[in-house]
């Protein structure tokens, strides 16, 4: 009996982040115990609904256009690892299994900006580090191809084939795999710190581990004060050509992105039938209580129809809001054992990147966890390009 196979780990989170780091130590040969106040549902209501199923789900590379909350460049540099495993991740599923049961499709996404790319330092410097990216294209001629209004500002674009995920079915999919090597799932609400309950914990549910992966909440269930919310949302609309013609490629505008308040733009094909745009960011924002006539979200909804004239043919009540809170932290995203105890290792604050890191940040966790449980074992050091690493190693077993 392996080392790995004795010990139980507790995953406190049921959202992206923590679901994907269970999945992975599962595959590792540990036990998982998977706890959460609420679990992601395959038809969710807005009472329902869990932050990551509202989340736009276009992997980015860092800093992220959907919700910027760490631009910290400690923090920024280890995104981009994670980024580039997450990416790997994504693209090897969507080769093996089919979209209609993981959510995930491989399309080309555009991204467009308001000046031309050499005149930005940073965006340039982002655009060369994507270059590596299959499909991989720099030209204006995207605008025109696309049929992107002038209007709107937009002068230089690039694009590349990117993940693009429908979050309901995956956290299915993802609940399903965890299921079937035997994680337990329990719905259960922590009251205090999650340090303050610990032993509490290891002790009722037999485990010798604890991970935090509990996004906002982490406020108060890790006393951490430097997490908060940056208040996002969406527009849900028909993808099926009633509207306007089908959407098949994601197109956002990723220059003068607002950092705390403000809209910016997106159009994301969502599977088979569904347009997400988007979308807005508002810095300490407590509550999802807002709807089609709040201000930020008729701006955000007529800068999409500006950028894109097809949208020009749908009214108000052909979309669907969907209201959600990132899980922020000031300085950097926190992956790291607790001060005070090697038996509680904090994974939260990762803003509106939660889906595109959360493979990277899953190889992380169980390197960790390895180091701790298995230090005889070979520390493998992952190559963010080397695909048959994940080929050889995670995939089968799916």
């Amino acid at each position: 009996m392996s080392q790995a196979s004795q010990k139980r780990i507790l995953v406190v989170g049921g959202g992206i982040q923590g679901t994907t780091a269970a999945l992975h130590l599962l595959t590792k040969g540990y036990k998982v115990t998977l706890l959460s106040d609420k679990f992601a549902k395959r038809h969710p209501t807005d009472e329902t609904l869990i932050v990551s199923q509202v989340a736009g789900a276009l992997w980015e590379w860092p800093p992220a256009v959907c919700g910027r909350s760490h631009t910290h460049e400690k923090s920024v540099n280890k995104a981009k690892k994670w980024c580039l495993d997450s990416y790997l991740a994504f693209m090897m599923l969507s080769k093996s299994k089919p979209a209609k049961d993981t959510g995930i499709h491989m399309r080309e996404s555009c991204f467009y900006f308001t000046e031309k790319l050499e005149d930005s330092e940073v965006d340039y410097q982002k655009m060369k580090e994507m270059s590596q990216l299959p499909g991989f294209r720099h030209t204006t001629d995207l605008i025109e191809e696309n049929g992107i209004d002038l209007k709107s500002g937009v002068k230089d674009a690039f694009s590349v084939t990117a993940p693009l995920i429908d979050t309901d079915i995956y956290m299915q999919w993802i609940y399903k795999q965890c299921k079937k090597r035997g994680c337990e799932f329990v719905t259960e609400k922590i009251t205090g710190t999650i340090l303050d309950n610990q032993d509490a914990l290891l002790k009722k549910y037999k485990a010798d581990l604890i991970i935090n992966s509990t996004g906002l909440a982490a406020r108060e269930l890790a006393d951490d004060k430097n997490v908060y919310p940056i208040r996002g949302a969406v527009m849900h609309v028909p993808n099926d050509g009633s509207l306007f013609p089908k959407v098949t490629k994601a197109m956002c505008i990723g220059s003068n992105v607002p950092l705390d308040n403000g809209t910016f733009i997106f159009v994301i094909p969502r599977g088979d039938n569904k347009c997400v745009l988007g979308g807005m960011v508002e810095s300490e924002r407590f509550n999802t209580n807002i709807d089609k006539t709040y201000k930020l979200v008729r701006q955000f909804m007529k800068n999409n129809k500006i950028f894109y004239p097809p949208l020009r043919n749908m009214t108000e009540e052909d979309g669907k809001l969907v209201v959600g809170l990132r899980p922020a932290r000031i300085g950097s995203i926190r992956l790291e054992f607790d001060d005070s105890s090697d038996k509680l290792l904090h994974n939260y604050g990762h803003g509106g990147s939660g889906w595109t890191l959360s493979w990277g940040c899953a190889y992380e966790i169980g390197k960790i966890i390895d180091a701790k449980f298995r230090p005889d074992l070979k520390n493998h050091i992952y190559n963010s390009f080397d695909a048959s690493i994940y080929v050889n190693s995670l995939f089968p077993v799916l």
